[in-house]
């Protein structure tokens, strides 16, 4: 992904998750009862977690490149380790 791609998808992320606190705002405004507004804030934490995992994948790619790392076993275990932590990251 190029940066610009990359900027582009992590802005559309940070519209989504600014539409759920705007929606958290207005509820709270409303006086909505707190299982909605907690639902809503779960929603946002998804949202930021992916967005974590989205990032972190990025930014990992973009280091095994520049890194040029020629072991294949190498290579493999870091692409494991990272699956490992978006897993994690997107939980």
């Amino acid at each position: 992904m190029t940066n610009e791609e990359l900027r582009k998808s992590v802005r559309q992320r940070l519209g989504t998750i600014k539409g759920h606190v705007a929606g958290i705002e207005r509820m709270v405004d409303e006086n909505k009862n707190c299982e909605e507004i907690l639902l809503q804030l779960s929603a946002i934490t998804g949202s930021v977690n992916k967005l974590s995992a989205h990032i972190l994948e990025n930014y990992t790619d973009a280091c095994l490149e520049e890194a040029r790392i020629a072991d294949d076993k190498v290579r493999q275990r870091i692409e494991n380790l990272t699956k490992m932590m978006l897993n994690m990251a997107r939980k």
